[in-house]
C-alpha cells in the first residue's frame, strides 16, 4: 500500500502503478480504513489492478478522486473503472450517465448495496432514469443484487439500463466477493 495525497484528498493506492486503475468508493473508509485497505489489497492482488481508495466525505471528494485516479494513471485515463458501495454506488451510476458532460470516459462502473431511496452524493438528487447510451460510450454497468433488501431495485435498474442501450449486468449477491469481510 502506498499513501498519497491528492490536492485536498487523502488516498491510498494498492497495486502496481502500471496496471489499469479501479477507483474504490467505500463508505467504511471513514470508520474502518484498515478493513477497506485490506479489501483494496485483495482486489489489487486477485484482480491485477491498481486500486485507488479515497477517504471521502461528500460528492466533491468523489469527483476529486476521479480526477486524481485519471491524472495518476499510467494507462489511458478513460480506462478507469469505479466501484461504489451504497450511496457511492449510486454516484458511480450517475457518473456513468454524465461522463460525456464531465469530459471523462469509464470502462466499467459497479453499484453495490444501492437502492432506489438512496440519493447521489455528487448531485444531491435521486438517480434519474438512465439516458440512452451515446454511441461513443462503451461503459459496462454492473449492479449487485442485494437479496436482503427485500425488493427488486437491482433487477429493475439493470432492465432500465439495458433498455437505454447500456451493457448492464445483474450480479447475484452470492457471486459478489468484494466485501470488507468475508462474512458480509
Amino acid at each position: 500500500m502506498q499513501d498519497q495525497q491528492a490536492p485536498g484528498l487523502n488516498v491510498a493506492v494498492h497495486g502496481h502503478p502500471n496496471l489499469d486503475t479501479l477507483l474504490l468508493w467505500h463508505p467504511a473508509i471513514g470508520s474502518d480504513a484498515d478493513a477497506v485497505g485490506a479489501l483494496a489489497s485483495r482486489i489489487a492482488t486477485r484482480g491485477g489492478v491498481r486500486v485507488v481508495v479515497p477517504t471521502w466525505e461528500d460528492g466533491r471528494d468523489l469527483l476529486r478522486s476521479v480526477r486524481y485516479a485519471r491524472q495518476s494513471a499510467v494507462h489511458p485515463p478513460d480506462r478507469l473503472s469505479v466501484v461504489g458501495y451504497g450511496a457511492a454506488g449510486i454516484a458511480a451510476l450517475s457518473l456513468a450517465q454524465h461522463q460525456q458532460r464531465l469530459g471523462i470516459g469509464l470502462r466499467r462502473v459497479t453499484c453495490v448495496d444501492g437502492a432506489g431511496d438512496v440519493g447521489d452524493p455528487i448531485s444531491g438528487r435521486p438517480l434519474g432514469a438512465p439516458v440512452a447510451r451515446p454511441d461513443s460510450v462503451a461503459t459496462e454497468v454492473d449492479i449487485v443484487d442485494v437479496v436482503a433488501s427485500g425488493n427488486d431495485w437491482a433487477g429493475a435498474t439493470v432492465t432500465a439500463w439495458q433498455a437505454a442501450g447500456w451493457a448492464a449486468t445483474l450480479v447475484p449477491d452470492d457471486q459478489f466477493t468484494w466485501r470488507v469481510s468475508p462474512s458480509q
